[in-house]
């Protein structure tokens, strides 16, 4: 059972269930605490739990069973206890049980004995904090390791010590086994939102304003194309997937990426599509890349086209997408322009001046030294050149020419900086509305 290890009791900033587990966050100096109260346990529970793990071990019996078998013998709150904690060993994940259950945790790690520490949605600008959850050896480590990647369904050994893999879940862990390239075993878990962050939160996270949010929504809507770049944990792909959420419903948006992280929902138009990378030689012939997926795409007359994360030769699809007049959005591994268009045109990507003359947008996103994820610059290509709309240290946003051309064609008629500066205006306010229902916890 998780208990606070000798802190004194701060101000709780949100409290919520996790099964029959209860969470809270506390205030903790300058930072936040992850309390994790589980059932209580007494001697009793403790002896019938030792037994029934015993037959366990001994029959095979199945948990449920043995929950309902040796919970008779209990009041209904001792009941309660030895069920979750049975479960949770048998067919949970032992001490994480928590943690891989609680949607509300965006990562957590452990590279060492002692607390568990993670990222809260909740409260994301306060970075990595502690959790009450302490892993108290190596031994207990490596163990936990070895569970969470074989309830994923793979395996962690010293010949094989570095693992990356899905949960049922499509959460992505990476463990790493100590011994061959490590001192300590080590795992770190990427929780995927179940209910993907909106446009309208990330405006109340102060990831954008509303202006320049709605800015990105009718750029996205008018089929541009657009590059979302930043480093690692910077939040590329949630300020993509919040853009996409807001596309009407008679849009056809195919996704295609490596792993499952674009979430749209019941979008009746949103068509997933997953790269399958086999890593056993014996069946790596049945590899299915990215480009592969993105030609059978097209054939799918899409109204916008997504590719999680550009890195090879699948940009020269994409781009030819755009030549046609698909829409098409994409992340990048990058910080600043200029290594933006390094890499668009060196190998493997390759784009010529032509292809790269089609990218509209390249909007950089980056991550705070107080963890909030903020959009830093957005850039407009205009025949080339690349002109600054948007500089979060000069705070000032300017209108786009390309959408105020693009909306012209549907206004004939009327000026079209005018309408441009309506439409941002309505939806800007329309995202205020619905920011200001969002709940996150204010920074300390």
């Amino acid at each position: 059972m998780a208990e606070a290890q000798g802190r004194k009791p701060g101000r709780v900033y949100a409290e919520y269930f996790i099964g029959d587990a209860v969470v809270r966050l506390r205030q903790s100096e300058n930072s936040l605490v992850y309390e994790v109260e589980e059932p209580k346990l007494n001697e009793r529970i403790r002896k019938l739990l030792d037994k029934a793990m015993e037959e366990y071990v001994k029959k095979g019996t199945d948990p449920e069973k043995l929950a309902e078998k040796y919970s008779k013998r209990l009041e209904e709150g001792e009941a309660t206890a030895l069920r979750y904690y049975l479960l949770r060993e048998l067919k949970g994940y032992s001490k994480l049980h928590v943690l891989m259950h609680d949607e509300n945790i965006e990562d957590f790690t452990i590279t060492m004995p002692g607390p568990v520490r993670l990222i809260h949605r909740l409260a994301p600008h306060y970075e990595w904090i502690e959790s009450n959850i302490v892993i108290e050896s190596d031994e207990e480590l490596d163990r936990l390791v070895k569970l969470v990647i074989e309830r994923a369904g793979g395996s962690i050994t010293p010949a094989n010590p570095v693992v990356e893999i899905l949960t049922p879940a499509f959460d992505r862990v990476a463990g790493v086994l100590r011994g061959e390239v490590s001192l300590h075993s080590s795992i770190t878990v990427r929780k995927f939102p179940r209910k993907p962050y909106s446009l309208a939160r990330l405006i109340r996270l102060g990831t954008l304003s509303s202006e320049t949010a709605a800015i990105l929504w009718l750029a996205v809507e008018l089929k541009c194309n657009m590059i979302i770049a930043g480093l690692t944990g910077s939040g590329k792909t949630t300020l993509l997937n919040s853009l996409l959420l807001q596309l009407p419903k008679n849009y056809k948006i195919v996704t295609i990426e490596e792993h499952p992280e674009i979430n749209l929902g019941d979008h009746p138009g949103w068509l997933p599509l997953y790269a399958r990378t086999p890593t056993a030689p014996a069946t790596r012939q049945t590899a299915i890349p990215l480009t592969r997926l993105l030609k059978a795409a097209l054939r799918h007359r899409p109204t916008i086209m997504v590719v999680g994360e550009a890195r090879a030769e699948e940009v020269q699809d994409m781009v030819t997408a755009a030549a046609v007049g698909h829409g098409t959005a994409t992340t990048l591994h990058t910080d600043s322009l200029e290594h933006m268009l390094r890499r668009l045109t060196s190998y493997p990507m390759s784009l010529r001046p032509d292809q790269l003359a089609l990218i509209d947008y390249a909007v950089f996103i980056a991550r705070r030294p107080d963890g909030r994820r903020q959009v830093t610059e957005i850039y407009e290509n205009r025949g080339g050149k690349w002109e600054a709309i948007y500089d979060s240290r000069k705070e000032k946003l300017k209108l786009s020419e390309k959408l105020a051309e693009k909306l012209a064609l549907t206004y004939k008629g009327l000026d079209p900086m005018e309408i441009l500066t309506l439409e941002v205006r309505r939806r800007a306010e329309k995202l205020r509305t619905l920011a200001r229902a969002e709940e996150v916890v204010a920074a300390a």
